[in-house]
């Protein structure tokens, strides 16, 4: 047995495409034992849990014994002996959460989930429970995420809605036509660029659905922005935060944008291309203004400053170091964190030093 407990289906034999796959990621990889960690990553990216058939081909065709296997594979955390779910809920028992009642969380996910004791999965093998560390996003205490989806500021009596919502939702976090940075909307010279913070306390807050809209927006208008993601501001409790940065330098931030404030910011900083579409744009604001007899608030209530007195008192504590350009670069382009003098020191470490 290469598990301490009894695997299930151990008894279940390999099939010719399970033999060609463990072989080949072996070929690739390595026969030697300073191969375990990526092989019994590569068979988990594969099955989502290390199936002892699997372990056991390994270890025949390779030097890795089982005891090294089980070494490993009990001391990460990241490896899994059982079957899991087609989602996987991770709730976070970091201190501020566990503070809020984390516990009582997922007991209440438990019990939703039928999950009896030392069981982490649901009889019908749709959700996967664990307990993580921190999820990074304190300022929503407690939190928990489904597939990169987070909810925050749960109690045990939201926790069915949670699970409903999930389900329900069509919105997917991993569109990838929705995720590439430096989108430009329209051709010909660039009018601006939209910041959007995508950092987990902003993810948490909906700003992901914000990106969405502001895409629908400016392609809905044809204006030439850049839309781009950015790390962590700084200002996790003021989420989701949407710069405008105009041709000028000149910014603008907003605070605690939802999706039915997009349309209002961009037009306010961006005229929509050619006169029939400002002329239909005003046409549309008139007419729902007398269908919803609700009167339109100007998106300038939602504008914040780091120079208002609340902002910077908050700002000014914070000092940036390895985030000195968080806020204004995006931390998933490597040409514009070279071109911000990235790896400076890591050069002169090597070319420099002794």
């Amino acid at each position: 047995m290469i598990y301490p407990e009894t695997d299930t289906i151990s008894n279940i034999e390999l099939s010719d495409d399970d033999i060609e796959f463990i072989d080949r990621i072996v070929e690739e990889i390595g026969r030697g034992e300073e191969s375990v960690i990526p092989i019994l990553q590569a068979i988990q990216d594969r099955y989502r849990y290390l199936p002892e058939p699997i372990l056991k081909r390994v270890c025949e065709i390779t030097d890795i014994t089982p005891s090294q296997i089980i070494g490993v594979s009990t001391f990460y955390t990241q490896f899994r002996h059982r079957p899991v779910g087609k989602h996987i809920i991770n709730v976070c028992h970091g201190t501020a959460c566990h503070v809020k009642g984390s516990v009582s969380i997922q007991d209440a996910f438990c019990r939703q989930l039928r999950l009896s004791e030392n069981i982490d999965t649901d009889p019908e093998g749709i959700f996967t429970i664990q307990k993580v560390a921190c999820l990074g996003c304190c300022t929503l205490a407690p939190v928990v995420q489904i597939d990169g989806i987070t909810y925050g500021h749960l109690t045990p009596d939201t926790v069915p809605k949670v699970l409903d919502d999930f389900l329900s939702s069509s919105y997917k976090l991993s569109h990838k036509s929705e995720l590439d940075d430096g989108l430009i909307i329209s051709e010909g010279e660039e009018k601006g660029e939209i910041r959007l913070g995508l950092g987990s306390c902003c993810i948490a807050k909906g700003s992901d659905k914000v990106r969405s809209e502001l895409i629908k927006s400016v392609q809905k208008h044809k204006i030439r922005a850049k839309i781009k993601r950015v790390g962590c501001v700084g200002i996790c409790h003021q989420t989701p935060l949407v710069e405008v940065v105009m041709p000028n330098k000149r910014s603008y931030l907003y605070a605690k944008v939802t999706p039915e404030d997009v349309e209002s910011i961009v037009l306010r900083h961006f005229k929509p291309k050619g006169v029939f579409r400002k002329i239909a744009n005003i046409t549309s604001k008139i007419i729902d203004k007398a269908l919803t007899d609700e009167s339109w608030e100007p998106i300038t209530r939602y504008s914040i400053s780091v120079r208002d007195p609340h902002v910077s008192a908050f700002l000014e504590k914070q000092k940036h170091i390895a985030t000195e350009y968080a806020g204004s670069i995006s931390p998933t382009d490597l040409d514009e964190y070279l071109e911000n003098g990235g790896f400076i020191a890591l050069k002169k470490c090597l070319t420099e030093l002794n």
